[in-house]
């Protein structure tokens, strides 16, 4: 655990330079560049607000409901799609790995701070939506935006626990990309980012199961920051110090168990 950590800082440059890498290697060759990651959130809270908040009866309880949607989804999509392109990082870039001297760790690691740097792109496009929903009566954002920053920074250690643990898994066991395919689908649905925990009152083990999903917190103080305009209560604050760091001690753990025979199994 701490031995990562470590080795994660004092590379931190290597770090930097191979996350700016792949975020230039994404737009390489594109016209709008790096507009697309204004583009793409903008586009997706569109397409929710309309969807949802038009062609579906918009739900009582989360008005507008495209912009509930949105608050919650980033914020998934960050953790998903790091999680997925961090468990496939060691195997793509094998070379490097055989290399003595290269710090593997750092390789899921830079999967999950490119993303998170779509992840920042996309908070102006969610500041710009409470304000335009605002101004429509919605009692929507606010100040605690201010906060989101904050959440991203506890979820990281969350984030990179994940993909840690599981490029080194994914490396012994080409099963694990699979597996994870199915369990973010199951996790999407079980964590309450297209519902509120509320609707599930009737539903005493499904509420239960929801409630103590280990995202659940996370989700639910984006959504009060963004999208209610409160403040996280405490609770939620120690859920999340708790997730991420234990999430990152497993990871990591499983990280260094591996790490000796990850050239041999790349």
């Amino acid at each position: 655990m701490l031995r990562l950590a470590r080795s994660i800082f004092l590379y931190r440059s290597l770090l930097s330079t191979l996350t700016s890498r792949e975020l230039k290697a994404r737009y390489r060759g594109s016209v709008l560049g790096y507009v697309w990651s204004l583009v793409n959130p903008l586009l997706l809270l569109t397409v929710y607000t309309f969807v949802f908040g038009t062609i579906f009866a918009p739900r009582d309880d989360v008005a507008p409901y495209g912009f509930f949607l949105a608050t919650g989804i980033f914020p998934w999509l960050w953790l998903s799609v790091s999680w997925t392109e961090g468990t496939m990082a060691l195997a793509a870039n094998a070379g490097l790995i055989r290399k003595a001297t290269f710090p593997a760790e750092l390789l899921p690691v830079v999967a999950v701070m490119s993303n998170l740097a779509h992840f920042a792109f996309a908070l102006p496009v969610l500041g710009c939506a409470a304000w335009f929903f605002s101004n429509r009566g919605y009692e929507v954002g606010g100040w605690t935006m201010v906060l989101v920053p904050v959440i991203a920074l506890i979820q990281l250690p969350l984030v990179a626990g994940l993909a840690l643990g599981t490029a080194a898994l994914n490396a012994h066991f080409k099963d694990v990309k699979d597996i994870l395919s199915n369990l973010l689908t199951l996790l999407f649905f079980m964590t309450p980012i297209l519902y509120t925990l509320k609707v599930l009152e009737g539903h005493r083990v499904i509420h239960w199961i929801v409630a103590h999903n280990p995202l659940t917190p996370f989700v639910h103080a984006y959504q009060e920051a963004i999208f209610y305009g409160r403040v996280p209560v405490l609770g939620h604050w120690l859920e999340m110090v708790a997730v991420s760091l234990v999430v990152w001690a497993v990871g990591s753990w499983i990280f260094d168990r591996l790490s000796d025979t990850l050239v041999e199994a790349v």
